[in-house]
Formats: structure tokens, sequence, C-alpha cells
């Protein structure tokens, strides 16, 4: 039979003599210490991956031979002196990377391209300048005929090769620079070369902007231009999208045929998907998407460009991730409200909370980051509320104010939804106040985190200030 013992617990008694180890027991100053100062290592890293996006995106590739590698680094210098960004393959190519792919990429989105010709290369019967060669000619062919990209540099008495560059012309008919007669002239030449064609491209990205349509869909490409294509057709089926697009203008179809060069350039084999994926807008809707098909149609009336694009979808996981509350007193919404009011409304950090002003330089670096958005960051060209992206879009269209105010919707659509501040845009209307502001009514749904409680609202109006 079994029988349950009666004992006796004297459980003061234990306690003093088997006192609690309080080193185990951490305060929650210092727990919160912890997280603030995880967070701020995270924070450093994001601002240093913002400094590398940076420079990057606008660099000029120099190829070269390796045995010219002292003359090289000497033209480099030269050129960095001037905060010129140099790419070369053994700095730029981290361990385990595809370099083909690398230089691939970092070609394509050069803003210049210098080939180092010299005895020393003609002397080889192959070398990895033969292959950068032949992608900088591909791509020379895309590029506008009456803009200097590819610059031919001598760097001891030498031919340059007899390469086909199509139109029935040469290398030998690009004009080149001497570095081995004039060093310091032949590095003017490069300096004026590239500092006239910086003008010249600050024009062309306004052009790209310039259309007559008024119905368009937006692109941002992975070098952060935007171009606005008018359309005939778009059918968005889930997350297929099928565009026909009537471009207008040169910059616009000079878009159109690196992407569909880009498409070609894939490896046989490999997937569609290890393509930058690129932000896409229409309406009141946006995603970044990655292409499948490219295909220009021409007709004896027009030419028009087909497009297939594939939705990139965000796991739900990462989608709905809690991010870090930077300070006690805001919400994950309150934040987004007040991205909401930069990208809409230009509010500056100080603008859209004085207190936060009172608090903390490290408190406001927090505070400033999350505003930006970090849920966006999953891309290479990720989009960040700096400031609002309508008044320097008004620089370009003031003296066409109702297509302004389409594409200032439509570029802000593109910011509200692919920086996570909200899922849906249920309004979103400008109208000038005067010639100095626009005003802006916006009303949109937030992710819905709990599935407890109803999604937030972001409402609020207000005025966009306009550049003079």
């Amino acid at each position: 039979m079994d029988t349950t013992e009666e004992v006796e617990f004297d459980y003061e008694a234990h306690t003093r003599d088997n006192p609690p180890d309080l080193s185990k027991f951490r305060p929650a100053s210092e727990v919160r210490r912890e997280r603030r100062e995880a967070f701020k290592a995270r924070l450093i890293n994001h601002i240093n991956m913002e400094i590398k996006h940076a420079r990057d995106m606008k660099h000029v590739f120099v190829s070269y031979c390796h045995e010219n590698k002292a003359i090289v680094d000497r033209l480099c210098q030269s050129l960095a002196s001037h905060d010129i960004h140099i790419w070369l393959d053994r700095d730029k190519i981290g361990p385990g990377t595809p370099w083909k792919q690398a230089i691939q990429q970092a070609i394509q989105h050069g803003d210049f391209f210098i080939a180092c010709f010299s005895t020393e290369v003609t002397a080889r019967n192959q070398t990895y300048m033969s292959e950068e060669l032949k992608v900088a000619i591909e791509e020379l062919h895309q590029r506008s005929v009456d803009k200097a990209w590819f610059i031919p540099v001598k760097l001891n008495e030498c031919e340059i090769p007899d390469i086909d560059i199509g139109g029935g012309e040469t290398l030998r008919d690009l004009q080149y620079v001497d570095l081995h007669r004039n060093w310091d002239a032949g590095i003017q030449r490069l300096l004026d070369t590239i500092s006239v064609t910086s003008v010249h491209d600050k024009k062309h990205n306004a052009n790209a902007l310039a259309d007559d349509g008024n119905e368009c869909v937006l692109f941002r490409s992975v070098d952060g231009q935007y171009y606005f294509i008018p359309f005939q057709k778009v059918c968005w089926d889930s997350t297929e999208i099928s565009l026909t697009l009537c471009p207008n203008s040169s910059a616009q179809v000079a878009f159109l045929r690196r992407l569909r060069t880009r498409l070609r350039d894939v490896p046989a084999g490999s997937s569609l998907d290890q393509l930058e994926a690129i932000a896409f807008a229409h309406q009141e809707d946006a995603a970044w998407v990655k292409l499948r098909t490219v295909a220009q149609i021409s007709t004896e009336c027009e030419t028009v460009w087909e497009i297939h694009l594939k939705e990139e979808t965000v796991p739900s996981a990462y989608k709905n991730r809690t991010e870090p509350v930077i300070l006690e007193q805001l919400t994950l919404d309150q934040v987004a409200d007040m991205r909401a009011k930069r990208l809409l409304l230009d509010e500056k950090l100080e603008d859209a909370n004085p207190s936060v002003m009172q608090t903390t330089v490290f408190d406001q670096m927090l505070l400033e980051a999350q505003i930006r958005g970090e849920l966006s960051s999953q891309y290479g060209n990720r989009l960040q509320a700096l400031t609002s992206p309508i008044p320097e879009l008004y620089r370009h269209f003031r003296k066409t104010p109702e297509r302004f105010k389409k594409y200032a919707c439509l570029i802000s659509v593109l910011y509200l939804k692919l920086s996570g501040t909200v899922e849906d845009i249920l309004q979103l209307d400008v109208e000038f106040l005067n010639s100095a502001a626009l005003k802006v009514k916006f009303r949109g749904r937030r992710v819905q985190l709990d599935v407890n409680k109803e999604p937030v609202l972001l409402e609020f109006e207000g005025n966009c200030p306009l550049p003079e």
C-alpha cells in the first residue's frame, strides 16, 4: 500500500542557508544597455553599407595589364585625388565572389571605362583585360554616341588594337589620351573629359524624366535613375506583370535596351533570379521586380516594348518582423507616420518631434535610422527616406504642373510602399497651394503585425515646400 510521508519544509531557513546567486540576475538597465549597444553596432554597419553603396554606384572602371600595375596605380591616385572613385578588380572583388559577374556589373554600371594600352598588353596573347574589353565594347553599343564613355589611354609608345566596335569603326577611331609623352597634360585631359561628361549626365538625367504621355509606369534603375514611361497596357496578375510600353525619348529607349542586355548576358544554365531587383510602380501599387523577358516590337506604324516582370515577394516572416523601438514613447506606427510625412511633406526630424531634440544625440541617430526605413535594405538599390523626392521632381517639371502632379503621386507610391511605410494606399491627393507649396492629403493602411488587432491607419494633411 502506498503511503505519503509528510515532510516539514522551512523555506526561510532554506533561503538563509542557500542564498540566491544575485549574479545571475541582471538589472533591467543593463539589459536595455546591451540592446542599445547591439543596435548601435547594427546602425554603424548600416551606415557603412550606405557609404559603400554610394562609392560603388559612381565609379571609373580601369582595365589594364598586370605588368603595368605600378603606372596604373599612379594613374588611379591622380584621379582619386580629384574625388573620382576607381574600380580595380584586385581591390573590389572579395574572396568567393564570382569575378566574371562582378566585373560585368561594374563595367555596365560605371560612369567611364578607361582602357590602359601598352606594349605589354600587345605582347601577351591572352589577358583578363581581353575579357573586360569584350564586355565594355558590348556596353558601348548601348550607349549614346554623343557622350564619351570608353576612353583609351596609352601608357607607353604602342598601337591601339584594331578591334571592331560596330558601325564600321574600331577602337582606333576613338580619341585616346597619351600619358607617356606628357603625364600632367594627359591627366588633365582625362579630368576635363570626366568633368564635361558629368555635366552632360546631369542634363541627360533630367531628360530621362521627361515625356509627353499622361499615363505612365515608373521604373527606378539599379543606378538610381527614374523613368516615367508611357504604356498601352499593364496586366498585374498576382505576382506576374506584363507591360506594353511606348517610350518617347532616347533615354527611355536606352534604359529598356540595357534591361534587354542584362537578360541576354545571363550565363546559360543560370537563373534569372540572380539579376538585381528594380523598383516599379503603377497607379497605387509598387513592387520590387525581377526581369523575365524584354522584347522590342516594331511595325510600320509604331514601336512598342513588351516587358514581362515577376514581383519579388518578401517572406512574411521578414515582412512582419518586429523592428526595434528606439524611444520608449514612440511606437513603430508613430515612426512610420514620421517617415510618411518626410516622404510627402519633406518633414525633418526636429519638425516631426521636437521633444526628440531634447534627448541624446545617440537617440536621435537611432530614431533617424528608423525613419529612413530599414525594411527595404534587402536590395542593393534600396530606397531610403532621406528627404522627400517631390521637390527635386518639381525642379524638372515646374513648367508642366499637371504632369508634375501625376508623377509626384507615382514616385510617392514607390517610396511609401517599398520603404515599408504602408501596405495599402487608400488616398493620395495633391494640389498646388501656391507656387511655393504642394498641398498633400494622405491616408494609408499599415501592415498588420498583430492578428488580433486591426492595422493602423496613417492619415494627415500638410504642405510640401517646393523650390523656387
